[in-house]
């Protein structure tokens, strides 16, 4: 939702000025929950796939990871891609259009359809023609890097301390940081490509030293502070640069992203307790389909004030009550995006590719054989044959 209200915050401050002054230090960098969702999406994908390519690189298990991940992104942004594309179509024919995409051409629509729109481009500047979905090319790209990446990370994992690898962490961050205090902004050309390897990497990382710290009720009492300080430090920090003049520097709180994700992995309490409740883990569901569909909302309000600017103009009550009509609609729509769209294209792309279990007959010696004839072999959960890989986590 920080990305929602990041969208609309000229319009909010607008029309509620004096509401507005008070939450626009945070409201303002709403951008960051993409770095933030960049650092989450490397962790929870180091989490789970690092221990199980191992120490090599299985080519059934890799394809069925991306696979995976397709069925994950693709569906509802190919929904959404449609209707920005159906939208943009109308505004050329009755306009003007309020975000007019930088290229709406044949060439344009395969590029975002494959997903590689950013791979080429030096900002995200009106390049897909749903806004936000600029950040899901670059995720793609991410998901295609990660095997490789998973290959080091267990490396690193089984031979340095979790000292070494919260300094890589850091390391690997300090570019993007340096690069957008001193430019001012994260929109430099081509900063989005070190803003995803650092912050996803970053996560990646952030998982590894994860594992190595022991799951005890003490560390986890004390990752639960650590998780509060974090956030408290992060909106203190974003209150602190409004107050002595320096929005410059609001790229330093990246640095803090990754710990907060680590520490609230941890965390058995507080606030990681209300992030485990019924209603955040269903926002967490549904919040991939919010990012891409509140654009869809907001863009035909601008739309309709260019076209009609009497009936649609600042400071009335109509748009007031479109704009804070966006969050709770872009939430509804989202759900039922999610529930009859995104989570049964994924388990229809996923039925897809599962590996059937041959058929078990008996041979002439009354041993147990598979479909091919062959005494069966150990099976894994997975369907793969062979030994479990070692968790990096327990390697020292």
């Amino acid at each position: 939702m920080a990305v929602v209200f990041f969208h609309m915050r000229g319009n909010l401050k607008d029309e509620f000025p004096s509401v507005l002054r008070w939450v626009s230090p945070v409201l303002d960098h709403g951008d960051l929950a993409v770095d933030l969702f960049f650092s989450l999406s490397g962790f929870l994908l180091a989490w789970n796939y690092v221990a199980r390519i191992g120490d090599h690189l299985p080519a059934k298990e890799t394809a069925r990871y991306l696979w995976s991940r397709l069925a994950r992104v693709w569906p509802v942004y190919f929904i959404t891609l449609t209707i920005a594309m159906l939208w943009h179509g109308f505004t050329v024919l009755h306009g003007p259009d309020p975000v007019a995409p930088k290229d709406f051409t044949p060439l344009s629509y395969l590029r975002q359809l494959f997903m590689v729109v950013m791979w080429t481009e030096p900002d995200n500047n009106r390049v897909t023609w749903d806004g936000p979905a600029w950040s899901v090319s670059c995720e793609w790209l991410a998901y295609l890097l990660f095997p490789l990446l998973a290959l080091l990370l267990f490396r690193l994992a089984a031979v340095l301390r979790v000292r070494h690898l919260i300094m890589y962490t850091l390391l690997l961050l300090g570019p993007v940081v340096v690069l957008a205090c001193a430019s001012k902004n994260l929109y430099i050309p081509y900063l989005w490509v070190l803003r995803l390897l650092g912050a996803f990497v970053g996560g990646g990382v952030a998982a590894m030293i994860v594992r190595r710290i022991p799951r005890t009720a003490r560390n986890g009492w004390w990752a639960s502070r650590a998780t509060e300080a974090v956030l408290i430090a992060i909106v203190a920090y974003l209150y602190l640069i409004k107050l002595v003049d320096r929005p410059q520097y609001y790229p330093v709180v990246l640095f803090l992203f990754v710990p907060l994700i680590a520490a609230s992995a941890m965390a058995t309490g507080g606030v990681a307790r209300v992030l485990s409740s019924r209603a955040i883990v269903r926002g967490g569901h549904i919040s991939y389909s919010v990012y891409l569909v509140h654009m869809l909302l907001i863009e035909p309000i601008w739309w309709a004030q260019n076209v009609w600017p009497k009936t649609f103009a600042p400071h009335t009550l109509l748009v007031e009550g479109l704009f804070l009509s966006v969050p709770v609609v872009a939430l509804a729509l989202s759900y039922l995006m999610w529930r009859f769209v995104e989570e049964p294209a994924r388990r229809a792309m996923t039925a897809m590719v599962k590996r059937r279990r041959p058929p078990v007959s008996h041979g002439t010696d009354g041993a147990a054989t598979n479909g091919n004839g062959s005494a069966g072999r150990g099976v894994q959960g997975d369907g793969s044959l062979g030994k479990r890989p070692v968790a990096p986590g327990s390697v020292r």
